[in-house]
């Protein structure tokens, strides 16, 4: 029974995964064409609600897994490297180098990572970035709060530890530990942005 139950989920699981992954491809491209010189408004309204939907997906599947699935980041990417290369616009590269940097720094989730990538890749805008560190500030510092609210004492010795021993950068086992669901102000980032030039 217990077998059966979980080989059930497991099933709808991937079901729902490969569903939201149709619903990432499809979004990106409709994002691309939204990008064309002569978007029409069904185009803009489509791509819109297909990303806030997929948006909304990926938040509630990090916040209970922990997870952002590569099925779903992966047809991001590589629908922005399509428009990159049918533009000739390098300029991805950019963040692309720099958000593979923060990864194996520790500083971010291969995820988070890959989701930022593909939002670069179809945007690649300066002002996505300040969305992104404005969206940082506004969810992720009081998430940091709640959860250090019982050992916000021990932070100033820790630092200090890290100071002394030269240990800057977090080992994979912490950051493992205090791993923070980033996914959901990334996406929040990204939906601000499309509103903005829907509205512009």
């Amino acid at each position: 029974m217990t077998h059966h139950f979980f080989a059930r989920m497991q099933s709808t699981r991937a079901f729902t995964v490969m569903v939201f992954s149709s619903i990432a491809f499809l979004a990106a491209i409709l994002v691309s064409a939204r990008a064309l010189p002569f978007p029409t408004e069904l185009s803009t309204r489509m791509a819109f609600g297909a990303m806030v939907v997929l948006f909304g997906w990926i938040s509630l599947n990090d916040f209970r897994t922990r997870r952002v699935p590569n099925s779903v980041t992966y047809p991001l990417m590589l629908v922005g490297l399509g428009r990159a290369v049918s533009w000739l616009d390098a300029t991805f590269l950019f963040y692309w180098v720099v958000l593979f940097t923060v990864w194996q720094l520790r500083f971010m989730g291969g995820g988070d990572a890959k989701l930022l990538m593909g939002l670069f890749g179809l945007f690649p805008d300066f002002e996505l970035a300040w969305f992104v560190a404005l969206s940082i500030l506004v969810t992720g510092l009081p998430y940091l709060a709640y959860k250090y609210r019982y050992q916000w004492r021990a932070v100033p010795r820790r630092l200090f530890w890290r100071v002394i021993t030269c240990q800057f950068l977090p080992s994979s086992a912490e950051f493992e530990k205090e791993s923070v669901p980033y996914a959901f102000s990334f996406c929040l980032a990204g939906a601000a942005y499309m509103v903005m030039q829907v509205v512009q």
